[in-house]
This record gives C-alpha cells, sequence and structure tokens, in this order.
C-alpha cells in the first residue's frame, strides 16, 4: 500500500517534468526582464547625466521655459516689450569677465602686456576649424568648409564703469584651442596662478564700487563667501603693496630709503565673515592668495557677529538668495525655481540686513545687494529696512555713478506670488492671511508699503534709487543693488533686529511644547540647496592656517623676544612689536603682519571669535639654517610688505641673476659677476640667514623673493610651484629675451 501510495504515474512524472521546465523558463525570462529593465534604467539615467552635461556645454538649456518663471516675471518685473530680450540673453553664456589685482605688485604690468599683445588687430583671429573624417555627409558627401568661430568685434575689451576690468568674449573652444586665444587662456591662467587676477561677473563688481570704500575705514562684508567682492574691497583698503614696494629703488637698496610704514599698518581693515563651512573654506583660500595685512576672515553666524570693539565705516551686506540671476551661469537652477523660495528667504535676508545696519557707523554707508530679480527678495527687504530703521537710515540716490552701467531703477509696486515645484500655476496673494490660509508663513514686509507707511518712506520716488541690473541690458548677468546711509542724529530704535520666526515643538520625551527657531532661519541653508560647484572648498588650508586663535606676539615672553630679534636683525624697527600676531597659544611658529585696524579687532574680540585668516604671515621659525643668528626667516608670503621697510638684508638683483635663482639651484656667490650689486650686498652682510631679494623690472614693477643667504651660497625660500610660474611670467611676459 505504501509502495502504491508513493508511486507516480509515468504521465504524471511527465506532467511533473513539464511543469517544472515550464517554471524554470519563466524564471529565467524574468530574471532576463529584470536585468533588461535594469540595463535601460542605467542607459536611461547615463543618457539624461549626458544631456545635462551637454546642455551645460552648449549654453542651451531650457533656460527661460518655466512656467512659474515667466508668470511671475514677464511683464510683472521685466517690462512685457524688453521680454523677448530678455529671454534670448538667458539662453547665452555669460562672457568671461575678470579684473586685476590693484594690490598685486606684477599685475599692472601684467595687465599692460595683455592690452599690447592680445588687444592687435588679428591677434584672437580664430582660423576655421580642419574639417574631420567623421565630419563627412551621408554616402561619404563632403560636408560644407567649416567657417571660423564669430565671437564679437572686439574678443577683448576693457569694462568701461570699471579700472582694471576686463571683457572676453570667445567661446570655450576657440580659446582652448586657436593659436592666438590659446596663448591668452595660458596667459590668464599664469596671472590666476600669481593671484594677479580674480574671475568675478562684471555685476558682482558693482556692489563693492557703490560701497566708495578707502584706504583706512573699517569694512564688513557680512556674508561673504566666495570672496570676490572681498578681494574688491582688500585692494581698495590696501593698494599699498604695489606703492610701497616700488617706493624704494633697487639702486638705493643699500643706503637704506624706505616706504613709510603707515602704506602698510594704516590700510584699514575688511573684516569677511561666512556661515556655511565649505564656502567659508573658499573664502579663506580666496583671501590668502592677496597676502594682505588688513584681512580678516571670521567663520560665524552674520545674525550673532562677536563684537570687535568698533562699528564699521562700511557695510555689505550680499545677502544669501534665490540666485535666479545667475541662470546664465547656472542654468540648472531654473529646473527648480519657484516663487516661494522668494519668499522663505525674505524675513532671513530682512534680518541679515539690519544686523548689519546694526554694525554700521554713524555717517556710515551700507550696500545691500542680491543677484535675484524678485522684488521680495529686493524692494520689499530695503522697504521693510527703512520702515523699521524710523528715519535713522536713508537710500542713497546714486544715478550720477557708473554712468555708462546700463540698469533699470527700482520697483515701487509688485505682487507675491505663490507657487511650488510642481505647480503649473502661480498663485498671486493678497495679504499675509490669504498666504496663512495656503499654509504659508509670509511676512507682512513682502507686500508694497500702502497708505501712511507709504508716505512716511518717501513713496513713490524713493525706491527708484535702486538698482536693477538685467542680463540683456549689459551682457552680464541680473543683480539688485541699494545704497544706504546711517543717519548721524538719530539712534536705530529699540529692537530694530527682527527676531527670527519660531515654531512649535513637542519633545519626544515629555509633553512641554518649546519654541526653536524655523528651519533655515539662522543660516542660508536654503540658498545653499543648489550652490555651483566652485563656490565650495575642495582643499584643506595650510597648516599655517589652522583655525586657533591669534594673540599678540608681545603676549608671551617667548614670542616676543624672537620677534624683537627678528625686526632688529632685518631693520624693520619702524614697524611696531604691536601689529604681529601669533597662532597655537603663543608658540611663535609663525608670525602674522597685521594693520591698526586690524590688531585693534583682534584685541578687543572674545575668546569665541573663529578667525580662519588675519593679516598675512610674514615670519616663521628657523629650523634649518642653524647658523643664522636670527631665530626667525623671512616667508614669500609677506616679503612684499616687509621689503620696503628693511633697512638691512634686502638684496637688489638684477632679472638675470633673479632668473638664476628661480631655477630652485643654490647660486655661489663666486659665481656671480665680479661686479655684481647683488653679489656684493650678499657678501657685506655679516651674518648668515634669511634675505629679501628684489628686483626692479620695466615700468617701475618691482619682484620680492625670501632667500636663504649660507657662508657662500644664496638660494631661495619660495615654493616650487611659485618659483615655476614667477620664472614662467619672467620669461614670456614681463622681460621676454632675458637670459640670465
Amino acid at each position: 500500500a505504501g509502495d502504491e501510495a508513493v508511486a507516480v504515474p509515468a504521465a504524471g512524472k511527465k506532467a511533473a517534468k513539464k511543469a517544472a521546465k515550464k517554471d524554470a523558463k519563466k524564471e529565467v525570462k524574468t530574471s532576463e526582464d529584470a536585468a533588461g529593465d535594469e540595463a535601460v534604467a542605467l542607459a536611461a539615467a547615463a543618457a539624461k547625466k549626458a544631456a545635462r552635461k551637454d546642455a551645460k556645454k552648449e549654453g542651451k538649456a531650457a533656460r527661460p521655459d518655466s512656467i512659474l518663471f515667466e508668470q511671475c516675471y514677464k511683464g510683472r518685473v521685466v517690462p512685457e516689450s524688453e521680454w523677448p530680450d530678455f529671454v534670448a540673453s538667458l539662453r547665452t553664456d555669460l562672457p568671461v569677465t575678470l579684473r586685476f589685482a590693484a594690490a598685486h605688485p606684477l599685475a599692472a604690468a601684467l595687465e599692460s602686456y595683455m592690452e599690447q599683445t592680445f588687444m592687435q588687430p588679428g591677434a584672437l583671429d580664430a582660423p576655421p576649424p580642419e574639417a574631420a573624417p567623421e565630419d563627412a555627409g551621408e554616402g561619404g558627401a563632403e560636408k560644407p568648409a567649416a567657417v571660423a568661430v564669430v565671437a564679437s568685434e572686439k574678443p577683448l575689451a576693457r569694462i568701461p564703469w570699471l579700472q582694471n576690468a576686463w571683457k572676453l568674449d570667445l567661446p570655450k573652444a576657440v580659446l582652448r584651442r586657436a593659436p592666438g586665444p590659446k596663448r591668452l587662456h595660458n596667459f590668464l591662467k599664469t596671472c590666476t596662478e600669481l593671484g594677479a587676477i580674480s574671475r568675478q561677473e562684471a555685476c558682482s563688481m558693482v556692489p563693492a564700487l557703490l560701497l566708495d570704500s578707502r584706504p583706512g575705514l573699517r569694512v564688513l562684508d557680512v556674508c561673504a563667501s566666495p570672496g570676490m567682492k572681498t578681494l574688491q574691497l582688500l585692494d581698495v583698503a590696501a593698494p599699498s603693496a604695489a606703492v610701497a614696494a616700488t617706493t624704494a629703488s633697487a639702486a638705493s637698496a643699500a643706503t637704506g630709503a624706505l616706504a613709510d610704514p603707515s602704506a602698510v599698518l594704516g590700510a584699514g581693515a575688511v573684516v569677511s565673515n561666512e556661515l556655511d563651512g565649505r564656502r567659508c573654506c573658499m573664502l579663506a583660500h580666496h583671501v590668502l592668495r592677496t597676502r594682505n595685512p588688513a584681512g580678516l576672515v571670521l567663520h560665524h553666524n552674520a545674525l550673532s557677529l562677536p563684537d570687535l570693539g568698533h562699528q564699521f565705516d562700511r557695510v555689505l551686506c550680499d545677502v544669501p538668495c534665490s540666485g535666479d540671476g545667475t541662470i546664465r551661469k547656472a542654468p540648472q537652477l531654473l529646473a527648480g525655481w519657484r516663487p516661494n523660495k522668494s519668499s522663505a528667504l525674505h524675513d532671513l535676508q530682512l534680518r541679515i540686513a539690519c544686523a548689519g545696519a546694526e554694525r554700521l557707523a554713524e555717517g556710515g554707508r551700507m550696500v545691500y545687494s542680491t543677484c535675484a530679480f524678485s522684488p521680495i527678495e529686493n524692494e520689499a527687504v530695503v522697504s521693510a529696512l527703512l520702515q523699521r530703521a524710523e528715519g535713522a537710515l536713508e537710500l542713497v540716490d546714486c544715478s550720477g555713478e557708473l554712468a555708462s552701467l546700463p540698469r533699470r531703477p527700482g520697483l515701487e509696486h509688485w505682487d507675491v506670488p505663490a507657487g511650488a515645484r510642481q505647480c503649473k500655476q502661480a498663485v498671486f496673494l493678497q495679504n499675509p492671511d490669504e498666504a496663512a490660509a495656503r499654509g504659508l508663513d509670509i511676512l507682512a514686509s513682502a507686500w508694497p508699503p500702502k497708505g501712511e507707511a507709504a508716505t512716511q518712506l518717501g513713496l513713490p520716488g524713493v525706491l527708484q534709487r535702486c538698482w536693477r541690473m538685467y542680463p540683456h541690458l549689459g551682457d552680464s548677468g541680473g543683480f539688485f543693488v541699494a545704497v544706504l546711509r546711517r543717519v548721524g542724529d538719530k539712534p536705530l530704535p529699540v529692537g530694530f533686529v527682527p527676531k527670527p520666526k519660531v515654531v512649535a515643538v513637542v519633545a519626544a520625551d515629555s509633553e512641554q511644547t518649546q519654541e526653536m527657531p524655523a528651519e533655515g532661519a539662522g543660516d542660508s541653508a536654503e540658498a545653499a540647496d543648489d550652490l555651483p560647484e566652485d563656490a565650495v572648498c575642495k582643499e584643506k588650508l595650510p597648516d599655517s592656517q589652522k583655525e586657533a586663535k591669534f594673540a599678540a606676539a608681545k603676549s608671551n615672553e617667548r614670542t616676543s623676544e624672537l620677534v624683537e630679534e627678528a625686526l632688529a636683525f632685518y631693520g624693520l624697527g619702524g614697524v611696531p612689536l604691536d601689529n604681529f600676531f601669533v597662532r597655537n597659544e603663543g608658540e611663535g611658529r609663525n608670525v602674522y603682519l597685521v594693520s591698526d585696524a586690524v590688531r585693534d579687532a583682534l584685541l578687543a574680540s572674545p575668546s569665541s571669535l573663529r578667525a580662519l585668516i588675519g593679516g598675512v604671515r610674514v615670519f616663521d621659525e628657523n629650523r634649518f639654517l642653524k647658523a643664522s643668528s636670527c631665530k626667525m626667516r623671512l616667508v614669500q608670503e609677506g616679503v612684499n610688505w616687509l621689503a620696503p621697510l628693511m633697512r638691512r638684508r634686502r638684496c637688489p638683483a638684477s632679472p638675470s641673476e633673479m632668473l638664476w635663482l628661480l631655477e630652485g639651484a643654490k647660486v655661489s656667490f663666486a659665481d656671480l659677476a665680479a661686479d655684481s650689486a647683488f653679489r656684493a650686498s650678499l657678501e657685506g652682510l655679516d651674518s648668515q640667514g634669511s634675505v629679501a631679494v628684489v628686483c626692479d623690472l620695466l615700468g617701475g614693477t618691482r619682484l620680492c623673493a625670501a632667500a636663504e643667504r649660507g657662508a657662500r651660497c644664496v638660494t631661495l625660500f619660495v615654493n616650487q610651484h611659485e618659483m615655476r610660474e614667477l620664472r614662467q611670467t619672467m620669461l614670456e611676459y614681463l622681460c621676454p629675451g632675458q637670459e640670465r
């Protein structure tokens, strides 16, 4: 019975086998389908990524095709008659714009070389590209001959409303491949490596210009990253590197002719602050390139900056914004564009503007700016700021400044739109109650003032003093600028800085409700969602710039002795000990020179101050040349500032001798010409140790380098990369044909 029960009829066995095969085939097919689906998904993702990359490369992303974008701006922000030109400009790439740094000792000579070389007729002509085999038409037929790429009548031209600024209108493919443009491209790369130029969008240069800063003033850049405006301000605050460096000629080096120390120490202070850590690191890198004693980089919330002991003569509030004025540079911003973002940022922008105005000295000047089109981020913030100040701030009429810069006046009437990313239709809200009914928390200040409030503000008329810059007006990006002045006889009212919005939060382990700041209220997280790749830092700061509290050199007995010894050794008696600071709890391994204003700020700051950069490094502890009678040696970062002030150990070298040193070799005194002034100055020194090598070039340009003078030879104390760049610059641009 058991055998019978277990036995399976032959027909049943066949059926079971058939079913098993069928199931196996199904499984194989399912797995193949799954693999196929996965492959299709991967291919689609790759195609999408490639499409985005191509769109970005060619500048043909669907930039103005956002329905919400057009509904909110056409005829409301941009005049309807100008909309086609506005849209057309958004479809094109930005021209390259750059600025030569006035404070860089080589900038003037390099700018002159660029003008004389690349402004000549035909210097930047782009020949037609050669036809490649793959360019053949269908059926092997040849395509029409390629033609030269036409950029503009003047591919390289000065920006008329800003000194030392240039515009380059050449396609990237031409700039990197055609012989003439490629030479210019390599020249600009070298200048960038040396810190002589800064790439900056043209409209972005306007806020620092309207700030009307001057040497000796205290300037605060509240939200400074990535730092291009800070570099502009540093150029104005301390242009004396080039001035001081040419005050004493190489011929008079042996006589001890000096520049005035006040040219360096009286430069003022440019305090730049950034909350976001990645962006602050980028800001620090840019400020480091300037090697300026007036620079101070802080890492704090703009709404709670530590007290630095004084008010500021100038304040720049370039606040976090939606950034839709940069669509030409970052077309991906349009994909996620929605009007709700502007409404969400309005509160933060107003509080930052109020915090900046609170730091402004009486009679001081403040600039509020954004790279956004929305009036909720622009005129609405300025209007609310003036109302809250109750007469202590006034909007400055700048109509007579930068006359050649195309712009439009500010708006005095605007709408408050609402719409999330997925919406197809924007809704225009009439008041905060209507916004609340839709679940939106928008401040009343986002709407235009009406009635008595408008009359007290000075409407109509006052908001037209603001400037709006549109892409189609000057072939640039979009920007908004407003200039305000602190009225001297009126204090700011109590509670001038609004408190952050709060939300109710119930703790998980209790039944108590706590009030917490709303998300994004204290930082720029909302604005940081779409950070461009070049706005964040990819490199760590040098070891000499590790974040640590700055301490006065004289506050530590050992450090004080080391610096005083160095001042005597290099003949720097005119520079006070008070202007030297150290880090790392006063160990004195790296010593920094700061201006008088930066010194006062550091001494008045609390222990909680988070400073990444302060002044310029001028000395470090000599741990290699033991025969030197001075324990501190010169470093390359600060030699341009110290060389004109040194009474001792400043050695003049000819261009050929400087080129020899820049090869990185040890140069023996005996190998120098018998009548060489450089040899005489080296042999005339009574001890080994650091020297400043000074080389005068044509046009009053001076190149300084830190070097170590041994018993019978001298070698530069400059990193290999910088030596290579300096040597190439001399050979190709500053003194071509010169040989050692």
